[in-house]
């Protein structure tokens, strides 16, 4: 009798074992990497968990990337405002450069580089200097010459581009000035920002 017993215990605790392991297997089941979120009524969406990326989200917005070769730099305009920023970045050998503007006159902003740090609002930035030339060089487009950047209706613009013209190191604690839309002869000064040195 008492064998008996223990015998139709263990039986219970083997089966109990087996339907536990049972429904283990079958909540992985429904874990499994492959899955797909269904829209079958009863059915179970898959976990998601944590923040997630929606479709076109930049998935490096906000992250900070730490490059030893890399300048920054804040545009204000003669009011002092922030109108603006740029980063500069050495990419094998050239420089690669992003400048994002706002609340500007909308059409063509011509953007250099220039030789002086210094961002004057009462010398409407004169005291930037001239623009850069570097290594000697005296020719057209200047070394500093980024172009120009087209601010849409909104008031916003972003140029993003590469450059063999100067290192970044040639570009530290220098100026760079957004001109006025129509300056062709380089006086017309928008907006200037000192570019950072070394963090």
């Amino acid at each position: 009798m008492f064998a008996r017993n223990l015998t139709g215990i263990s039986t219970t605790r083997v089966l109990a074992v087996v339907a536990a392991a049972g429904a283990a297997g079958a909540v992985l089941a429904g874990c499994s990497p492959d899955e797909h979120p269904s829209d079958v009524p009863g059915t179970r969406p898959a976990v998601i968990t944590g923040d997630q990326v929606q479709p076109g989200d930049d998935v490096n917005a906000g992250v900070q990337r730490s490059n030893s070769d890399a300048a920054t730099v804040t545009i204000v305009n003669i009011a002092g405002n922030n109108v603006g920023s740029a980063t500069f970045t050495t990419e094998d050998d050239a420089v690669t450069f992003e400048i994002r503007l706002s609340g500007l006159e909308a059409g063509e902003h011509g953007v250099h580089i220039h030789s002086v740090g210094k961002c004057e609002a009462s010398t409407k930035f004169a005291s930037a200097g001239d623009h850069l030339q570097v290594g000697g060089h005296t020719g057209k487009p200047e070394s500093g010459d980024l172009g120009s950047i087209t601010v849409l209706k909104n008031g916003t613009g972003t140029l993003s581009k590469s450059t063999d013209a100067f290192k970044v190191n040639d570009i530290r604690g220098k100026a760079i000035v957004v001109h006025k839309v129509g300056d062709s002869d380089g006086t017309q000064r928008e907006a200037c920002g000192v570019i950072a040195g070394r963090v």
